[in-house]
């Protein structure tokens, strides 16, 4: 896109630095939530592309320690607090796997229900 700059991230490893771009982080949070049970970042995620969902995806840089936030949807009659948990291992653990890198931490914001 003309006149819009990426973010990148110089994540820090054993192994020296690689730099990450913002889309790449957003991606790995999105599919997490996508591939965990009973959560969802709208009523219908089935329509949902990866350039709509990578913008429920918020990421902070602070001093070198990146943090994810997003807002999800929580299926009726599930536990809030053990979903909103499982997805924020997720995506840490996914992003240790994929960046060999752990976020500061995983913000996750329960904005509905999902039925049934």
């Amino acid at each position: 896109m003309k006149g819009v700059e990426s973010m990148s991230y110089n994540l820090n490893n054993a192994d020296g630095v690689v730099n990450v771009s913002q889309q790449v982080i957003e991606v790995i949070a999105g599919v997490a939530v996508q591939e965990t049970e009973g959560i969802a970042f709208t009523q219908d995620d089935s329509k949902l592309q990866e350039k709509q969902m990578v913008k429920l995806v918020k990421v902070e840089d602070e001093d070198g320690a990146i943090t994810v936030s997003l807002s999800v949807h929580i299926k009726y009659g599930m536990s809030i607090i053990k979903t909103a948990g499982k997805v924020q291992e997720r995506i840490a653990q996914d992003m240790e796997n994929m960046l060999a890198f752990q976020p500061k931490a995983v913000n996750v914001r329960v904005i509905g229900l999902l039925k049934g």
